[in-house]
């Protein structure tokens, strides 16, 4: 896994646009072209992306992206 999605994920967590996840709970499906919230990029229609609910907004993800930010939020913990 890319490091510098772990470095990424800890900048977001710091300055508040990423949350701490405390549990597992996504839903997947296929891309929607969104941004992903933790690298930016689109997420395509022939990529997985996941669904994150927070407690202001729904963050899409890819789901190596995801597991960055899952990891940190567990390190953090």
């Amino acid at each position: 896994m890319d490091m510098d999605l772990f470095a990424r994920v800890r900048e977001r967590l710091r300055d508040g646009t990423l949350w701490p996840l405390t549990n597992d709970h996504v839903m997947g499906g296929p891309g929607t072209n969104e941004p992903c919230a933790v690298c930016d990029q689109a997420i395509t229609a022939g990529e997985t992306e996941y669904e994150v609910a927070g407690p202001v907004m729904i963050a899409h993800v890819h789901v190596a992206c995801y597991h960055a930010w899952s990891g940190e939020s567990r390190r953090s913990a």
